[in-house]
């Protein structure tokens, strides 16, 4: 996607809305429907099909959870976001969320195992401390784990999400109060005025008062202004056919994420009925992968990597092991410190970005969308998301 952006004077043929937002993944739809509640005049713009494979909110589950390891601070926008997850689920009659909890493991006072429970304990979140023998009683997926792990921990409250399927819903209750939606369109450039910004989508041209930009791995490309540093990397995921899937369900296994001694943690979501293709148990590494752009991204998934993670499967979860049977590629957007940027591009007016979400941003969505229509309509949120702003890297 070539962008190019400029400041300029336009004439008055465009078409005027109240915000465009560029970019339909997991933010840009959320930002989309909240827009349309608060009774914006909204254009969404998607350069692909709704719900597509392409870039970063895909993989047909993600793990949502509150007690953050990563840290605490993002604990009431989780909090947000769940009751978010919610109210979407009553206003497009779909399932979403499944809680089935989450297990996670790791030496003790490990990165991990202390940052889920300085959560936990600072926000008074549910949280059982497990010992390896339990473990095994309680989920039998993980019976005869050889991983060296010493602690594990059960947030009980967690679970997954079904991404495709909220970002349809999204879309869709957008669209049902009145929000445009425009897929298969590029965007070509857009241009900031003193009063407006101009957006050359496909073969039109549109005038909106306020721009958000939601491209994921295009972010770097799409608004090079923003001064935080983002890089993308290529990760594989995988789907286990486990020779026990009476141990791999999500009514007997939950969601986890296990440190890994010499490796970056491995994460799982378990089966559900609910489940459409790939059918299995879906596990990846959840790490910094091979630097990559979303045209020059490696998307063959080689026989090497698929046996990897079957070792790993099976020496973390024996008893939901097996073979993979579908593999795919996902997008990491990555900032350096790996949380995320939320701000006005600096030195415009009307132009708000969301991006870097490092993997681990996706159960975010309804408060993000909160955030970019404050930021766009208001000027500014009240919500605690400040260490998000881009800034941050100016003063590194």
């Amino acid at each position: 996607m070539a962008i190019e952006a400029n400041t300029s004077n336009v004439g008055d043929s465009a078409r005027e809305w109240d915000v465009i937002v560029l970019g339909l993944g997991a933010m840009g739809s959320a930002a989309l429907l909240t827009l349309a509640r608060r009774g914006a005049r909204v254009l969404g713009i998607e350069q692909f099909t709704l719900a597509h494979a392409h870039g970063s909110s895909h993989g047909g589950s993600r793990i949502v959870r509150t007690a953050y390891f990563e840290h605490p601070d993002y604990v009431p926008l989780l909090r947000r976001a769940t009751a978010g997850w919610r109210e979407l689920e009553l206003a497009s009659r779909t399932r979403l969320v499944h809680n089935c909890g989450v297990l996670y493991g790791g030496l003790a006072g490990s990165e991990v195992i202390a940052g889920v429970k300085e959560s936990a304990r600072v926000h008074g979140i549910a949280l059982e401390s497990l010992a390896a023998q339990h473990v095994a009683q309680r989920f039998p997926a993980f019976l005869g784990q050889s991983e060296p792990i010493e602690e594990f921990l059960f947030e009980p409250g967690a679970g997954f999400i079904r991404p495709e399927r909220a970002i349809l819903a999204m879309t869709q209750v957008a669209q049902h109060l009145g929000a445009h939606v425009r897929e298969r369109t590029r965007v070509q450039r857009w241009e900031e005025s003193h009063d407006s910004v101009i957006v050359h989508a496909g073969e039109s041209v549109e005038r909106t008062k306020q721009l958000i930009i939601c491209a994921g791995p295009w972010s770097p490309e799409v608004a090079p202004q923003l001064r935080a540093p983002m890089v993308n990397t290529r990760q594989v995921i995988g789907w286990v056919t486990p020779r026990a899937p009476e141990c791999a369900d999500a009514h007997m296994m939950p969601a986890f994420f296990m440190e890994r001694v010499g490796g970056d943690p491995l994460y799982g979501i378990p089966m559900s009925s609910d489940q459409a293709m790939p059918r299995g148990v879906k596990i990846g590494v959840h790490g910094r992968g091979q630097v990559c752009t979303p045209e020059n991204i490696d998307r063959v998934v080689r026989e090497a990597e698929r046996v990897e993670l079957e070792g790993l499967m099976q020496r973390i979860a024996p008893g939901a092991a097996g073979a993979i049977t579908q593999s795919a590629v996902c997008i990491y957007t990555n900032t350096p410190d790996d949380h995320f940027v939320i701000d006005r591009l600096p030195e415009f007016k009307r132009v708000t970005v969301a991006g870097g979400f490092c993997g681990h941003g996706f159960k975010f969505a309804p408060v993000v969308g909160e955030l970019l229509a404050d930021l766009a309509l208001d000027g500014a949120s009240a919500l605690p998301a400040g260490f998000l702003r881009g800034n941050r890297f100016d003063r590194a």
